[in-house]
């Protein structure tokens, strides 16, 4: 049986990318994301800092967990048509200041 791994990175900079090309519910897209932390695990989180709209100098923030970071990279990878496999196990783990989304699974 073969197995193959794949690992797909994402920076700090196309993390900002997935929030705003697939927003969280409640999280309005066209907020200015000036940080972005990967908090390491297990499991990992994010934290996102932004403007908030309408009020100058004012800043929210929001932490991601792992379960919903999943769902918004796997609806960004369709969004982006990076072919991900159903069946395939999906893990994600902190990688310095960058996200590492690996997908395991096995051919044949």
């Amino acid at each position: 049986m073969i197995t193959e791994i794949r690992h797909i990175i994402f920076s700090n900079d196309e993390l900002k990318l997935v929030f705003q090309t697939v927003p969280l519910e409640g999280f309005d897209p066209t907020r200015r994301i000036t940080r972005v932390q990967v908090v390491e695990g297990p499991p990992p989180s994010i934290r996102i800092q932004s403007d908030v709209t309408g009020q100058p100098g004012a800043r929210g923030e929001l932490e991601v967990e792992s379960y919903q970071l999943a769902r918004l990279i796997v609806a960004y990878c369709r969004d982006k048509k990076i072919p991900l496999p159903k069946d395939a196990l999906k893990t994600i783990h902190a990688q310095g200041d960058a996200l590492c989304f690996s997908i395991m699974s096995t051919l044949g």
